[in-house]
């Protein structure tokens, strides 16, 4: 198990903060969404609320076949953050699945899953000269 430190997970539950999932397709072709939908409710699983996500609902589903690692940077105006990510469930209903839509709920919006991730990794992005550096 890898554990988001935790000022990275201070960024990532910012809902100030900028947040950008990034999968790939099955012929290799990148495609960034930025996700306002998405939490971190423990260190070492990022949650996802698929509210449109065609593109990348399908890129995460293949991606979860062949085993791949999806990227998430979090960043704010002091720090930015890269998690590399395991595509490791589909939720559709039960508890989580109500708490996302509650809290969506308030912007006017539904998710119709949410995509469960495990943290594989945290690197550190931010402007200076520990920027590329693994955290954990």
């Amino acid at each position: 198990m890898v554990a988001i430190p935790d000022e990275v997970l201070k960024v990532l539950n910012d809902d100030a903060s900028v947040r950008v999932i990034a999968t790939k397709s099955k012929e290799g072709d990148v495609h960034a969404i930025q996700v306002g939908s998405l939490k971190a409710p423990s260190p070492d699983t990022i949650i996802v609320g698929a509210i449109l996500m065609k593109r990348t609902g399908k890129n995460l589903e293949s991606m979860k076949e062949r085993g791949e690692l999806v990227s998430i940077l979090a960043g704010n105006q002091k720090a930015s953050y890269e998690i590399r990510v395991k595509v490791k469930d589909k939720v559709t209903s039960g508890p989580m699945y109500d708490q996302m839509n509650a809290s969506l709920q308030k912007m006017g919006l539904k998710a119709n899953a949410v995509w469960v991730f495990e943290v594989k990794e945290v690197w550190n992005q931010t402007a200076g000269y520990s920027a590329g550096t693994r955290m954990v």
